[in-house]
């Protein structure tokens, strides 16, 4: 059997390609822990939802080490789930792309 990779490359490119759109998007850069936390139970409750981008800012008001970037990376993985930097334009290290 013959498998041509070029036209996979061309097929993984079209599919990547486009940005998937968030269900939901959720801005905690500039609340606290605690807020953050009420957050984050009301998302976990959710069960229509299967992308979220989560805004957290990059920490860089923070006195020390980034507090909300590093408190909701803590609390995603506790409950086991995925995230991934978002992309440049869509906030980069300062927001986190979550799958439900």
């Amino acid at each position: 059997m013959f498998f041509d990779t070029s036209l996979h490359l061309l097929y993984y490119r079209r599919v990547n390609k486009y940005a998937r759109t968030p269900d939901q998007v959720i801005d905690l850069h500039g609340h606290t822990k605690a807020e953050a936390d009420q957050v984050l139970a009301q998302l976990f409750a959710r069960t229509d939802l299967r992308h979220v981008r989560i805004i957290v800012g990059k920490g860089h008001h923070s006195k020390g080490a980034p507090v909300i970037p590093d408190h909701v990376k803590r609390v995603l993985t506790r409950n086991g789930l995925t995230y991934t930097p978002a992309k440049l334009a869509d906030g980069g290290e300062g927001a986190l792309e979550v799958y439900l």
